[in-house]
């Protein structure tokens, strides 16, 4: 049995798909099916059902996929102890990010002290998110959602409050503050739907009793920005500086008071590295300072 069959056959089991397993593999599906063949002739029986072009893990299939999961997992382990003995300067730190904004500025800090850690980072959807066990090779998570998952640690990061974003010349734009009811009939641009922040704001909404208009839908908080400077729309935003170098105004939300935790997450079993344990540190005192997250609740996280 190889290693190679394994991570083949794990693919083929997420997705259940072997034209789209081996897309992901970047391979042809000749081989991948050869690939799985041959496992289930080392094995000794079928892993999956096939039924026209479909297949389905069966029960031996599903029995083999939690130790092939557990026998990756450790051997991914065992490489990053390994790596780790060459000490903090060789370390490779692995984020999944579901926003950019709060964590860009501490980012590009941490690499100019550290330029040697290799920092690998993915943006998180939603999805990535929920299906969060097929990611064992994250690190830790940077984001404003609650992991609603045992086995995981906290720490947050900074209260973020929330604001509606104008263009200067808006009729609000002199306004000191706003309730989100008063922007009911406004257009607004924001995330796509059924992204985590996209949910939130949906939800902040509801609260104040309506459905808010959407006239335009991105993924990226800066085109956010500038779609409400150029007088598309208005704009549930947080507290980042995005909206004061786009010169944006940014109206604080009196009711209903809506606000996100942006939060540091890892799981527990997992090995951090010399050069991790440095990152989540650094982090920690990057935003050590924010008065929204006492000093005693971080310290009190920091021992767990």
């Amino acid at each position: 049995m190889e290693l190679l069959q394994l991570k083949y056959f794990l693919t083929v089991a997420r997705l259940e798909h072997m034209t789209k397993a081996a897309q992901e593999l970047h391979i042809a599906q000749p081989a991948l099916s050869r690939t799985i063949q041959r496992l289930e002739e080392d094995l000794g029986v079928s892993l999956f059902d096939r039924k026209a072009r479909q297949i389905r893990l069966n029960p031996f299939g599903k029995a083999f996929e939690t130790k092939a999961k557990a026998a990756i997992h450790l051997l991914e382990e065992g490489r990053r102890e390994v790596e780790d003995l060459a000490g903090l300067k060789q370390g490779r730190i692995h984020l999944a990010i579901m926003n950019m904004e709060q964590v860009r500025e501490p980012l590009q800090n941490f690499l100019t002290e550290h330029p040697e850690v290799n920092l690998q980072m993915i943006q998180s959807s939603m999805k990535d998110i929920e299906d969060i066990e097929i990611n064992r090779e994250v690190d830790f998570y940077l984001t404003s959602l609650p992991i609603q998952q045992e086995g995981f640690s906290e720490i947050p990061l900074i209260k973020e409050k929330l604001y509606l974003a104008v263009p200067h010349g808006h009729k609000y734009a002199d306004r000191k503050a706003i309730h989100l009811s008063e922007a009911s009939a406004e257009p607004f641009v924001g995330y796509k739907e059924n992204s985590p922040l996209r949910m939130m704001n949906d939800d902040l909404c509801d609260q104040a009793g309506f459905c808010p208009k959407m006239v335009c839908e991105t993924e990226d908080p800066a085109s956010i920005a500038e779609l409400v400077r150029s007088g598309f729309g208005v704009a549930i935003v947080g507290g980042c500086k995005s909206g004061e170098e786009l010169d944006l105004v940014k109206l604080p939300i009196e009711d209903p008071a809506g606000e996100r935790i942006f939060r540091i997450v890892w799981r527990e079993d997992r090995y951090l590295s010399q050069a991790a344990i440095a990152f989540r540190s650094f982090i920690i005192n990057y935003f050590k300072d924010e008065k929204t997250i006492g000093s005693e609740t971080r310290r009190a996280l920091m021992l767990r």
